[in-house]
């Protein structure tokens, strides 16, 4: 059934190949912000190389280029891992729409089927022409639905397709092997690494700025004004140093919630769709014994498809959280091998 809706896409994906998860997020270092840190940092390390090699340059120089190297190297990081939220995003959203398309055409197939049992039941006389418009409308309802999922399948696809740089075919894609989820890590790890994240660095590099600036004033050649105006600043960096600590630490503390509860839901999705895959099987055991029609049997295969398609959103968000827990905290992940390469 899914092979059939989707060859409506064939003509958008015919040199389109195959394409598994991993593959996708391997293409993280090529997003236009991950290549612009990239470049960001290259410039920062030759800046460092040329002041470090320079007779005259002052302590302030040094320092700030220094700086400058490490806060890139930083903001690399987060942007090549927040290009990895990006794409596993996308490439959920193609799985789900992809399911949501097969399961809107077998709701369409349900409702024709429902028509034609009108039309019969009124042939009989078991049934009013008031039946059969009901059918109608359940029908086009049940068209209306397919078309529209199938329009989210193309934009999904095309989303994906914008950020791979590639054309990819939806009926080809692996699921998200699970074993690939990372672990979540624990808070006290998360508070730690968040104190690296690039908003901190520059506060604390502000900080490192001020306190040289104050160290390196002398009675001798400074004015009493510029010294205490220097201490002014050193001591007002500090107090907003410390109100961006705990800003980012609370900041930290929600996304690891966030991706707390995604990794609760993602179990409870687990349990629901292994529930109605149970129930599925007891259902086709009792069409074959007679029991049901072959109509009230694929009813109950829509909601396995439904279970399916809310497992699938489940598995994408729960990547994503943790994702984003890492680019926001730079938290450190096991799981997907790009992130064991980048962080």
């Amino acid at each position: 059934m899914k092979k059939t809706i989707l060859t409506l896409l064939a003509g958008l994906a015919a040199f389109a190949s195959a394409l598994t998860f991993e593959e996708a997020v391997t293409a993280a270092p090529g997003r236009p912000d991950a290549i612009s840190a990239q470049l960001t940092l290259l410039n920062a390390e030759s800046t460092l190389l040329r002041t470090e090699a320079d007779p005259l340059a002052l302590r302030l120089d040094r320092l700030q280029a220094r700086q400058a190297v490490e806060l890139a190297e930083v903001e690399l990081q987060q942007a090549r891992v927040t290009a990895v939220a990006d794409l596993a995003n996308a490439y959920g959203g193609v799985l789900v729409a992809r399911e949501q398309v097969a399961l809107a055409e077998a709701g369409r197939e349900l409702a024709q089927s429902g028509l034609d049992i009108a039309h019969i039941r009124l042939a009989n006389g078991s049934a009013t022409e008031l039946d059969v418009r009901d059918a109608q409308v359940a029908l086009d309802e049940a068209t209306a639905a397919a078309a529209t999922a199938a329009s989210g399948l193309q934009l999904a696809v095309t989303n994906l397709e914008g950020m791979l740089g590639r054309e990819v075919d939806p009926e080809t894609l692996s699921p998200i092997d699970e074993t690939l989820l990372p672990p979540l890590p624990p808070l006290q790890s998360v508070l730690q690494t968040t104190l690296r994240v690039p908003q901190l660095l520059q506060v604390e590099h502000g900080l490192e700025l001020a306190t040289a600036g104050v160290e390196m004033l002398d009675p001798s050649y400074a004015s009493a004004a510029q010294i205490e105006e220097a201490r002014t600043q050193l001591e007002t960096t500090s107090q907003l140093a410390g109100e961006a600590r705990r800003g980012l630490l609370l900041q930290a503390r929600n996304l690891h919630l966030m991706a707390e509860n995604a990794l609760a839901q993602l179990q409870v999705e687990q349990e629901a769709y292994a529930n109605a895959a149970e129930r599925h099987e007891f259902e086709r055991q009792r069409l074959d014994s007679g029991l049901i029609s072959e109509l009230a049997f694929r009813q109950a295969g829509l909601q396995l498809q439904q279970a399916e398609i809310a497992l699938l959103q489940a598995q994408t968000d729960a990547m994503v959280a943790l994702l984003e827990l890492s680019a926001g905290t730079l938290v450190p992940l096991d799981g997907l091998p790009i992130l064991r390469g980048e962080q």
